[in-house]
């Protein structure tokens, strides 16, 4: 019998995405476009599945997962064939109507993040270059009574890339959403403007202040079915090989990937390394 390894599960389904956000790396003609089809996603699933065991799976990271027309059987086969726990997706919200969350919930949903980087229409506009504002806070709603009448277990979370204090972005939510509808959400998370993909290069002389779990904790699928190294790798610099063609095991014990962990284990990089790139580090 196979050892099982214990990681947490991130499978990106859909990176192409509706908005076009000016921090975001999405928009930048590097990021490849690309979405997970029913089939393929089972496929990948029954390969990588034989060997980790996980209690949660994200479904979304470099794009707007609600674009993908799949998802909730995709949800739904996560929860009765691999038996995952906790599903969770982050999402604009722009594309969640009553009936595409309510699919979604009944599939087995555990948790949903809206990412909403403004607090009023005219920076929301200037944000994410959508006028869609009013449509996400309705739509955010419409989530949050699913949660009340029929979901209860059901967690919803905000993030915001913005310039503004926590206190008083839970300050404008609440106002926005009402204290009763606020009081439903499981959590804020909020990131400052150069919370950002578009790092600068770096050299030898850059200080490594902390360390990265990811190549020894996680496994991350890009949305074109290859196994990556992380959510952060917005261009997809780093690709270990499609699980689609390979043994899941082969490519995650490649001589490729614990080159990444040693240079992790070692606090050495080669200079603009994507790892030594990252926001985890500082200068």
């Amino acid at each position: 019998m196979i050892k099982k390894l214990k990681r947490k599960l991130n499978f990106d389904v859909s990176t192409f995405c509706n908005h076009k956000c000016t921090f975001c790396s999405n928009p930048d003609t590097r990021t490849i476009k690309s979405q997970v089809s029913y089939e393929q996603y089972i496929k990948v699933m029954d390969n990588v599945m034989q060997y980790i065991e996980t209690n949660e799976i994200g479904l979304s990271a470099k794009g707007e997962v609600l674009i993908n027309k799949d998802l909730a059987s995709i949800i739904k086969v996560t929860k009765e064939k691999y038996s995952i726990p906790y599903i969770y997706i982050s999402s604009n919200g722009a594309l969640a109507t009553k009936e595409k969350l309510s699919e979604l919930l009944e599939a087995g949903l555990d948790s949903t993040k809206f990412s909403i980087n403004a607090v009023t229409k005219e920076e929301y506009e200037k944000v994410h270059l959508s006028d869609d504002f009013e449509l996400v806070i309705k739509n955010l709603k419409i989530l949050i009574d699913l949660k009340r009448t029929k979901y209860p277990n059901h967690k919803i979370f905000l993030s915001s890339v913005i310039d503004m204090k926590k206190e008083q972005l839970i300050d404008h939510f609440k106002s926005i959403l009402g204290e009763e509808d606020f009081a439903l959400l499981n959590g804020i998370d909020i990131f400052t403007l150069d919370y950002t993909p578009k790092f600068e290069e770096t050299k030898s002389t850059k200080k490594i202040t902390k360390s990265c779990p990811i190549p020894f904790n996680e496994i991350y699928i890009n949305s074109d079915c290859t196994l990556g190294l992380c959510c952060k790798d917005y261009f997809d610099e780093i690709s270990f090989g499609s699980l689609l063609e390979n043994d899941f095991l082969e490519l995650y014990n490649s001589k490729e990937c614990e080159d990444i962990r040693q240079m992790h284990i070692k606090k050495e990089f080669p200079d603009n390394h994507l790892c030594k790139n990252c926001l985890l580090y500082e200068g």
